[in-house]
């Protein structure tokens, strides 16, 4: 039975929560040192990892049978950057954690085994986004105030490689087929598209003002970004569609007020879309690109995550302080879960 882990920032301190997903209930609050901002689980669902803002920071080892501590690893100095980032990351074998520590520009290697930082590897200015290839070979890390990507080789845990990029680097997508990474450039309104085995830029595409935020369909097909205009006055609260095969967009799909986060529904038919600003979720049917509904739920949606069947979607409200949940065969807000304070990101067990 799948269960719902939402990071709650908290004033001064937060916890995570813990919802059941059969009866959509509240059914613990995990008190963790600091503020936590990000959590990742292995792949069997049997631990989830959380990451706690500080100086240092911390990551947080929870059993998911009975919710749980059972480990807490000191890491380099997190902050919170106001927005969503990925700055942590779990290899598909399970056994290596990577942490993007911002302020000390670094990032922490977590063997999971013993739970046990086994390296610390500097990389460039401001280190958020986080991604791996689906072979466990690299890992490729976002500075976002050096408009580059580093890309680190995960059986020496060492850098590799440094990939000049656009300004203001987000998130980070990895093709299925693992031949290609999509990277977003919230300075630039471009996205980088980078060949794993060269790594070299082999195209920039132009999409809409502060690009955010992407997801890849499951068949590779398709690249979906968040363009955001955070920063704009114009071009953003958009998504734009890039066809993997020509590097082009090929639709651009009008959203709510600032979008920030994105998933894609894994038979790929739906994309849900959380605006910040208008209080909703933007449902795209992908099969035409159009905007099949538009739900309303709490204050400021930060963040969102699908359960592995598509029946669900659960949003995190940051400052009404809930989680919502979308019933995907009717697009209706079936529940308001009350959580922690100041909910940002949420992740589902496997």
């Amino acid at each position: 039975m799948p269960f719902v882990y939402v990071a709650n920032l908290g004033m001064g301190g937060g916890n995570v929560s813990v919802i059941d997903t059969k009866v959509n209930r509240l059914i613990s609050n995990i008190q963790v040192e600091g503020s936590p901002v990000a959590t990742v689980f292995s792949p069997n669902g049997q631990y989830g990892y959380v990451l706690s803002l500080g100086s240092p920071g911390h990551v947080i080892a929870i059993d998911t049978k009975d919710h749980s501590v059972i480990a807490q690893i000191q890491v380099g100095s997190v902050s919170f950057t106001g927005f969503p980032t990925t700055p942590i990351a779990i290899s598909h074998d399970g056994q290596w954690i990577y942490v993007a520590n911002n302020v000390s520009n670094n990032i922490t290697v977590i063997d999971s085994k013993d739970l046990r930082v086994i390296a610390t590897v500097h990389v460039n200015d401001n280190p958020r986004f986080v991604a791996i290839t689906k072979d466990d070979q690299f890992v490729y890390v976002g500075n976002t105030n050096s408009a580059n990507v580093t890309v680190i080789k995960i059986k020496t845990h060492q850098v590799i490689s440094t990939i000049p990029v656009g300004e203001d680097v987000a998130e980070i997508g990895i093709t299925p087929d693992g031949q290609c990474a999509y990277i977003c450039n919230f300075g630039s309104n471009t996205i980088s598209v980078v060949d794993i085995k060269t790594n070299q830029v082999i195209s920039t595409v132009g999409v809409g003002a502060n690009p955010f935020n992407l997801e890849i369909t499951s068949d590779g097909q398709y690249v979906y970004v968040v363009n955001s205009q955070l920063m704009s006055f114009s071009g953003g609260n958009t998504v734009s569609v890039i066809e993997t095969k020509t590097n082009q967009v090929i639709s651009t799909v009008d959203v709510g007020a600032q979008p920030l986060t994105l998933k894609i529904t894994a038979d790929d038919q739906f994309v849900y879309v959380a605006n910040i600003d208008g209080n909703t979720i933007s449902v795209i049917e992908t099969k035409r690109n159009q905007v099949l509904s538009t739900v309303r739920v709490g204050s400021a949606p930060f963040n969102l995550a699908i359960t592995a069947d598509g029946k669900y979607v659960y949003v995190s409200n940051t400052i009404d302080n809930t989680t919502s949940v979308i019933e995907t065969k009717t697009n209706q807000v079936i529940s308001t879960i009350e959580v922690g304070s100041n909910p940002l990101t949420l992740g589902i067990t496997p």
